[in-house]
């Protein structure tokens, strides 16, 4: 069943489990008055702008020790193992385009 959401001019908002043949059912607010969809998304700890590991974009690990990864991709940081640190999504975006790559996962 899906979760519905409902909210009251008071500023109540309740989420209520209901089968979607019942989903337009009156749902009445403790103050008395009739709630309404609220079809508004909540906030979601989703991987927005957050650090991310890239192997992809990483080099070989001999290569951060001679000093090429920093050559060819200056700024960038490594891990151990060679896979490329990004601070964010922009950041993210612009190491693709010095390559000339684009992200299939992205809907830019």
């Amino acid at each position: 069943m899906p979760l519905y959401k409902y909210a009251c001019e008071c500023g109540i908002i309740v989420e209520d489990l209901r089968s979607m043949k019942d989903r337009n059912d009156k749902t009445v607010c403790d103050c008395g008055k009739v709630m309404y969809r609220d079809f508004t998304m909540k906030k979601t700890n989703a991987p927005a702008d957050c650090p991310r590991v890239s192997t992809a974009l990483g080099v070989h690990p001999s290569q951060i020790t001679r000093g090429e990864a920093e050559r060819v991709h200056p700024g960038a940081k490594f891990n151990p193992n060679g896979d490329m640190l990004i601070k964010n999504r922009s950041e993210q975006k612009q190491r693709l385009r010095e390559r000339g790559w684009c992200n299939r996962d992205s809907y830019n």
